[in-house]
């Protein structure tokens, strides 16, 4: 299968994913906040999959893999991979899409 995905996002800022069996990848793509407000996430937050405590961040881009457990870390901040899959056209990956819980400094739980 063709990989589009590395040209469309050949100029977007560098991600680093780190599985939960070591192996490291680098890739290329956005991070950006699905639902909510700045400091909307201490009071609970609507969603379709329930009340939620923290907002979820969603990544599209360029990168070898995102499986839940998954750790991707761009510009200092880290994410963990809740769910992460490929987005085809045709026969070609076009990006792929990650949802992401964002790692506060003081969670250990990864």
């Amino acid at each position: 299968m063709e990989d589009l995905a590395g040209r469309v996002f050949r100029h977007m800022a560098g991600v680093r994913v780190t599985g939960a069996d070591g192996k490291a990848g680098e890739g290329r793509g956005i991070i950006s906040r699905q639902r909510g407000q700045q400091g909307q996430a201490l009071g609970g937050l609507n969603h379709p999959l329930g009340e939620l405590t923290k907002p979820l961040y969603v990544f599209t881009g360029s990168l070898p893999r995102a499986e839940p457990g998954d750790l991707l870390e761009q510009g200092g901040e880290q994410y963990r991979v809740l769910y992460g899959d490929r987005v085809t056209l045709g026969g070609a990956v076009v990006c792929t899409r990650a949802v992401l819980e964002k790692r506060e400094a003081e969670d250990d739980s990864l």
